[in-house]
């Protein structure tokens, strides 16, 4: 199971943005299949505007976890020390690791905004957890920073 820390970024004072997630559950995971376990999560943000520009781009990154690193090599954690890679996707086929650099490897979307009022963006998380793992059977979790910038 993966638990998201959220932390909201700094916004203009025209626009504010906030966002809305549970945790990524995985399930199960079965050391002997040949097969990924896959899952996903949904994340809405809710941005606010009161003068200032009508479109906005609202970005949202996500860190590389407490055990992993980097973005690239996330992993969960047992407690008693065993390690579970794991990853966070921006695409359902699982290719584009989701990271917090813009422009590279966070998420970005325009957003119309109308003023005094707000919109609300669905982006989906798309996690997997490779086969093939040689793990000790448990609980393990990772804490990740989600941050929202418009």
């Amino acid at each position: 199971m993966t638990a998201l820390s959220l932390v909201s970024g700094a916004g203009s004072a025209a626009t504010m943005c906030s966002l809305a997630i549970g945790n990524v559950v995985f399930g199960s995971y079965d050391v002997f299949s040949p097969t990924s376990l896959d899952t996903s999560a949904t994340v809405i943000v809710t941005c606010s505007r009161y003068g200032g520009p009508q479109n906005i781009n609202v970005t949202i990154a996500i860190g590389p976890g407490a055990h992993g690193g980097a973005t690239a090599s996330r992993k969960m954690r047992m407690p008693g020390g065993d390690l579970l890679a794991y990853n966070l996707f921006r695409d359902a086929g699982r290719t584009s690791v989701w990271g917090q650099v813009p422009g590279l490897d966070a998420f970005t979307q325009t957003l119309a905004v109308p003023n005094k009022s707000s919109a609300q963006l669905s982006v989906m998380i798309f996690g997997r957890i490779p086969a093939g793992q040689n793990v000790l059977k448990g609980t393990y979790s990772d804490n990740v920073v989600l941050t929202v910038m418009p």
